[in-house]
Order: C-alpha cells, then sequence, then structure tokens
C-alpha cells in the first residue's frame, strides 16, 4: 500500500495533520468537537480527507487582513458584503459537521443583503441560509500539498469566486490568484474579480500592508478605500483611452442637405 505523508509545514509556517478515512468514519468523527483542538479543521467524506490545521501567526494575520480587504471593497464595489468568517461549508446531503473549512467567506451584493435580512430574523434561518446558498467569494490565505481538490470541492458547493493567497514565511512578498469557478468545470483564472468590480490580484496584495500598519477601523477603510479609488481612476482612464479620438456628429450630413437645398 503506498503510503503518503501525514503532516505538512505550509509555505507561511503553519502545520498541516491530513489523515485519510472512509465516508462512513468521517462522518462519526464529525461527532467531536475537534474545533477545541485545532483552530481550523477540514472534515471532506467526499475526498475521504480530515485535515486538521495549527496556523501560523503569519497565517491567521493574513486572514483577518484579506478579511477587512474583501469587506470594505465588497462594499465600495458591490454595494454589500456581509462575511461568514470561516463557517465550515458542505454540499447538499453531506453529513453535519463536516466540510470546509475557508479562512474567510462573503456573500456580496444582493446575496449579502439577503443574508442580513435572515439573520435579523433568527441564527437558526441564518444557519439555514449557509446550509442552501454557498458564499460567492471564498479566500484561501495559505497553500500546501495537502489541498488537491479543495478548489473544486468548493467549485461544487456553488462558490462562484476564490481568491488563493500565495506568500513565504520570512519573506513580504505576497502574489494573489482569482478563481472563477463552476460546478463540473475547470477552474478559470481572472485578471480581475467578476464579482468586485474589476479590482484585480495586484490590488488586493497592495493593500495588505495599508492595512497590517493600521490602528482603527477607519484607518483599515481608507487603506483599502484608497486601492479602490487609484482602480476605479485607472479603469475611467483605459475608456478614455480607447475612445475614438473625435466625436461622431450626427447631424452634420442633415446640415449640409439643409444648407444645400437653400
Amino acid at each position: 500500500m503506498k503510503s503518503f505523508p501525514t503532516m505538512h509545514t505550509g509555505p507561511l509556517g503553519s502545520t498541516i495533520h491530513v489523515l485519510r478515512a472512509d465516508a462512513g468514519t468521517i462522518a462519526a468523527l464529525a461527532a467531536i468537537d475537534w474545533n477545541r483542538y485545532f483552530p481550523r479543521v477540514c472534515l471532506d467524506p467526499v475526498r475521504g480527507l480530515i485535515t486538521l490545521m495549527s496556523p501560523s501567526h503569519l497565517h491567521e494575520d493574513l486572514s483577518e487582513i484579506f478579511g477587512h480587504i474583501v469587506d470594505v471593497a465588497g462594499s465600495e464595489l458591490a454595494g454589500a458584503a456581509k462575511g461568514i468568517r470561516s463557517t465550515r461549508l458542505r454540499g447538499r446531503g453531506e453529513p453535519p459537521g463536516t466540510g470546509m473549512e475557508p479562512d474567510c467567506a462573503f456573500y456580496v451584493g444582493e446575496r449579502a443583503r439577503e443574508f442580513r435580512d435572515v439573520l435579523v430574523r433568527s441564527r437558526e434561518e441564518a444557519a439555514d441560509f449557509i446550509e442552501r446558498i454557498a458564499p460567492d467569494l471564498v479566500v484561501e490565505v495559505e497553500i500546501t500539498n495537502a489541498d488537491a481538490g479543495k478548489v473544486e470541492r468548493y467549485a461544487e458547493m456553488g462558490v462562484r469566486e476564490l481568491w488563493r493567497l500565495h506568500g513565504r514565511k520570512g519573506s513580504d512578498e505576497l502574489r494573489a490568484d482569482f478563481l472563477a469557478l463552476r460546478p463540473g468545470r475547470e477552474p478559470r483564472a481572472l485578471d480581475a474579480s467578476g464579482l468586485l468590480e474589476g479590482l484585480r490580484p495586484e490590488d488586493v496584495c497592495a493593500a495588505v500592508e495599508g492595512v497590517r500598519l493600521s490602528l482603527t477601523y477607519d484607518e483599515r477603510k481608507e487603506a483599502v478605500a484608497r486601492i479602490v479609488r487609484r482602480r476605479r481612476q485607472e479603469s475611467v482612464r483605459v475608456r478614455e483611452e480607447d475612445a475614438p479620438p473625435y466625436a461622431v456628429d450626427s447631424t452634420a450630413p442633415r446640415e449640409r442637405e439643409v444648407r444645400a437645398s437653400s
């Protein structure tokens, strides 16, 4: 029988334990409150994996920062954003207590408003909403060898867009990938977010340092708002540069006819 590593160290210094088990065993193990022992837990009966993560400080720091970025940018660019943090997400028909646990997840635009209205009524209705309707956007901060198949799982659940961050412990260099997801199809790399009005991966990476150094909510909001304003200004400039160098006067032919007849 082929062996496989059970422990991985992520590029940001997190420790990840990966165990394999059949779907029935994973469903039974879901009765245990694993989050008492590990901050991040994935009990995936579809892939037959139990993933237990002890995230590094850098991992948690970047997760919180990206949560702020999506929260502010989503409000500015989509009119509304509502985060559900690292709530465990599972597909329809999968056992209770199982599922994927992203670093942060958001409803955007109209779905954010719908979720807020449900949340106002009761926590039970909000929990049912999450069971029925996947978040629009999921963020994964640290990618490891244990993550094969995770993107496809999110797609099958109905997540529309995934942001993946690539970083390395001891380095300030960050890179992000935006992926468009659809069930049964390969993820498609995006130059810009389809959910957040053209925001680009390099934009969110540029906003990280400003958010990290902020001391108040207003400072964090302004750090992201600067990036949003810059992106909007660049988009306007591109549209203006692409416009024809002269305006077409549709009345000119008619005016010439009138002058000629007179």
